[in-house]
């Protein structure tokens, strides 16, 4: 029949998708037959038929035969080696069930045996095999820091296993109630009378205890019957049950019906009918996902951590969505805004049914703290938050999917009052004003793309279009064009927003809101100056300080500085190819977001974050020159357009420039036209796939852009309006005249493809400026943990050059090559890795769980993307 017995904790209890090596390394595929609700063992299936070479031989089991004393060979691949055997003896045969820990898997309700084996791990599901050949006992656990393990007995695996085998249900069940086994000694403290002891010795004459209850779970069979914790189980049905097999095989054999149950409870006899309920339908066979989030309805496991009722939805994965709430410890959703929710059914009901962008409560608590409730708001759209239900097929061992339909309800757009918080302190002056401009923005990247791994970024914004809802806000809050966009005005309305253009080079974006959500406010546009900031100049920082109340900081500029972030590793966006203004107050790098005003009330500068690395950020001040071209060109009803020539430069003093060859002449006319900074610019890195990629080198010095001397960093900017410049530059000691024709910015990714639970994308902007070889246009940029690129080890950061053979120099190419693999078939997969070093992968393809699929920008969607069918 193709059975293999492992543990359950290998079977899993979700999704399983496997396979079985062989001793002679023939693979087969396996999938979960059979896994016990509650006990550290399951079955797997495979086709013996697919065995062609080597002879099968099944391990007869034989838990009669475990006894203390005996010697026993594991076999099984310790510390990850294959087929070790590994000699031990068994100790004890009525050992309670060994805890793990807390938050995850346990056994209850059954003795263990326990061995003096120095097993390292990696051995679990081995068989635990006598003198003849026999399997006693199937290895589970171990203390690793001592030669000590767990096998857990096969009493019950045989009677699993002949049930399959006879083509019957595995009936199991259960009074929702933990037993523990403890001595004679322990029973007499809790008040078992000597002649009751007598008896039960004389009737179980190898026993040594019996077994008490140690948890009941509330509102189960057993807590609603009247038992409690502490009894000491005498007799069910009238026969005396001392041991976990018997206690067992009385449940199974009575589910949806009563047993009558006698305990022993501080020396009184107390007996009690008990409804026997059936297990498998208490352990959970769907869960739900949606935006990267898992819920199920609570397991029989989970409730017995902490002894909670067997009801409510768990959360096992809180996603990218849902960041706030920490899954490690283990969340429980009591409540979605009005709605209280006790199991899957109820939770997809509401979620449902909840329009996009809608501010939504989800009240939640954890198993480690029952006693505190937390309350986290969120807005979802469906664009990202598909609910897909996967149900347990028992027939196949899969878990099929359904695709639950949103159906929100429609809502009015209602516009609301806001006032924001005024500035009163009278050293702001005409500065003061602008405090009504600053609002909050909150973006969420339902995808990790680009280098991005961060689910959210929130920060300030700045209001510099009232009319039309335009906001600016740092780039470092905007990290993808590929979001969810909010902003919270006056800490009171909180409304969706879209991208309208996110610089390539400059550490901003602008974002829009509607307008039409906006009622009566005091909302004021900020006014952007035009002027360069100069040393000395006064300066007026409105912001909000640590408590949110409304603050002024009074300084003076003291420096100016073109910005240097060094790479990272995955390659991330950067601002490049831009002057920042920092000022004479220390005060300032207190704060992450601030407007500074000049005496006129107007913004000179915007103090915001700029992204050094996923972890570390720098504060400085943004000249609003920068942005006044992008914001003039919306204020046309026109979208932004830029070129670009693609490099990244930094200043390099005269004296290294003259070392490279700058002539004494070119050095005259450049302290000349600048006698307040002695430097010049060089290029440091060209991106990929530019025109200015091999028509300019790394290392070159500029001298001139169009005839004019590049003294400023600032005169780089006219590559943004011209398709081609004449730059002069010094290479290899010598003068050189070229035209440079500049490229286009194409705003950013605009398609990606799925496979294989890898994500694949162009080459992007930070991408081609730290690579200096393209050898695909196909790059992976994130893998999904358990997906088959995890399990093969396709890695982000790889390029693919071919898949099965077939060239894939573009995403068109490579959808089209993956789209042809086969499922549950292995595509080989030519990747070179970020240092160019190449490689042939293979990655067996899982379509049920892991599809084919594409999202493609398209401005005529509400969200801006289009997904393609799933193979």
């Amino acid at each position: 029949r193709g059975i293999i017995l492992t543990n359950r904790h290998v079977v899993g209890t979700g999704p399983f998708v496997g396979e079985a090596v062989m001793h002679d390394h023939e693979v087969v595929e396996v999938q979960a037959l059979y896994r016990d609700p509650i006990h550290d063992f399951g079955f797997l299936k495979f086709d013996p038929s697919h065995i062609k070479y080597m002879k099968l031989v099944e391990i007869p089991l034989a838990p009669e035969q475990a006894r203390v004393g005996i010697d026993v060979r594991i076999i099984g691949n310790d510390a990850g080696e294959k087929l070790s055997i590994l000699a031990g003896s068994i100790s004890r045969i009525d050992r309670n069930v060994p805890e793990y820990g807390h938050m995850t898997y346990n056994d209850l309700n059954t003795f263990y045996l326990q061995s003096a084996a120095a097993l390292s791990g990696g051995s679990s599901g081995s068989p635990v095999i006598d003198i003849e050949g026999r399997a006693v006992a199937l290895q589970a656990g171990g203390r690793s820091h001592e030669a000590t393990n767990f096998f857990f007995p096969l009493d019950r695996v045989q009677r699993a296993l002949k049930l399959i085998q006879d083509g019957k249900p595995v009936l199991r069940g259960s009074i929702q109630t933990r037993f523990k086994y403890v001595p004679f000694e322990v029973a007499q403290k809790l008040g078992l009378p000597e002649e009751t002891e007598a008896m039960v010795r004389q009737v179980r004459p190898h026993g040594i205890g019996m077994l008490m209850v140690a948890t009941l779970l509330p509102g189960g069979p057993g807590s609603l019957a009247g038992l409690e914790e502490s009894d000491v189980l005498l007799r069910i049905n009238g026969d005396i049950v001392t041991h976990f097999v018997s206690l067992e095989d009385i449940l199974d054999s009575h589910i949806g019906r009563t047993i009558d149950v006698t305990v022993v409870r501080g020396g009184e006899t107390v007996e009690v009918s008990v409804a026997v309920q059936d297990m498998c339908k208490l352990t959970p066979s769907r869960l739900v996902t949606f935006g990267g989030c898992v819920v199920h309805d609570l397991s029989y496991q989970l409730a017995y951590t902490c002894a909670l009722p067997l009801r409510g939805v768990f959360m096992t994965t809180s996603g990218d969505c849902l960041p706030d709430m920490d899954d490690s410890q283990g969340i429980i959703i009591d409540r979605i805004n009005e709605h209280a929710v006790s199991n899957i059914d109820e939770f997809v009901e509401v979620l449902r049914k909840i329009p996009d962008h809608e501010p939504t409560t989800i009240v939640s608590y954890t198993i480690t703290d029952i006693h505190t409730k937390e309350s986290t708001m969120v807005s979802l759209t469906h664009q990202w938050n598909q609910i897909n239900m996967y149900t347990h097929n028992n027939s196949t061992g899969l878990w099929d999917r359904t695709k639950i339909k949103w159906s929100p309800r429609p809502t009015d757009i209602k516009p609301v009052n806001v006032r924001l918080p005024e500035l009163t302190d009278p050293r702001a002056g005409k500065a003061a004003k602008l405090m009504q401009s600053i609002v909050s923005v909150f973006c969420g990247f339902p995808l990790s793309i680009e280098g991005i791994n961060k689910p959210r970024a929130a920060d300030y914004g700045v209001v510099v279009d009232a009319a039309r809802g335009l906001v600016v806000v740092s780039r470092r809050t905007v990290l993808l064009s590929l979001c969810d966009i909010y902003i919270t005005i006056a800490n009171s309305l909180c409304i969706p927003a879209t991208l309208r253009f996110m610089h390539p080079e400059h550490n901003f974006a602008i974002i829009q809101y509607d307008t039409k959500r906006i009622g009566d406010s005091n909302i004021c546009a900020a006014t952007l100056s035009t002027k360069r900031p100069q040393q000395g100049d006064p300066a007026y920082m409105v912001t909000f300080n640590r408590t949110s109340n409304t603050m002024c900081v009074n300084t003076v500029v003291s420096d100016m500085w073109d910005i240097s972030i060094t790479p990272q590793f995955l390659p991330h966006w950067r601002c490049t190819n831009t002057e920042t203004v920092h000022y004479e107050s220390k005060l300032l790098s207190d704060f992450r977001f601030g407007l500074v005003g000049d005496a006129d009330g107007c913004v000179q500068c915007i103090w915001m974050p700029f992204m050094k690395t996923h972890k570390l950020d720098m504060t400085a001040g943004l000249p609003t020159r920068y942005i006044l071209p992008a914001l003039d060109a919306l204020r046309r009803d026109e979208e932004p357009q830029l070129r670009r020539l693609c490099i990244e430069v930094e200043p390099l003093s005269l004296i290294a420039a003259r070392a490279g060859g700058l002539s004494d002449s070119r050095l005259e006319e450049i302290q000349h036209a600048n006698p307040d900074r002695n430097m010049l610019f060089i290029i440091q890195r060209i991106e990929l796939l530019s025109k200015a990629h091999g028509v300019l080198q790394d290392l070159d010095i500029i001298v001139s852009i169009n005839g004019k001397l590049m003294l400023h960093i600032d005169d780089l900017n006219v590559q943004y309006t011209h398709d081609a410049l004449d730059l002069v530059i010094l290479r290899n000691r010598s003068e050189i005249h070229l035209r440079v024709e500049t490229t286009a910015y194409d705003g950013g990714v605009n398609k990606l493809v799925f496979w294989s639970g890898a994500i694949f994308q162009a080459p992007y902007m930070a991408l081609r400026q730290q690579s200096s070889n393209a050898p695909s246009g196909v790059y992976c940029t994130d893998v999904a943990s358990g997906s088959p690129a995890d399990q093969y080890e396709l890695m982000a950061s790889y390029w693919i050059t071919h898949i099965n053979g077939v060239a894939t120099p573009d995403l068109a190419s490579f959808e089209q090559a993956v789209r042809q693999c086969p499922d549950r078939t292995y595509a080989r997969v030519r990747i070179v890795s970020f240092d160019l070093e190449p490689a042939v992968l293979t990655v067996k393809t899982c379509y049920h769980y892991w599809p084919t699929s594409t999202l493609t920008k398209d401005a005529s969607t509400e969200s801006g993307w289009r997904s393609s069918n799933e193979n």
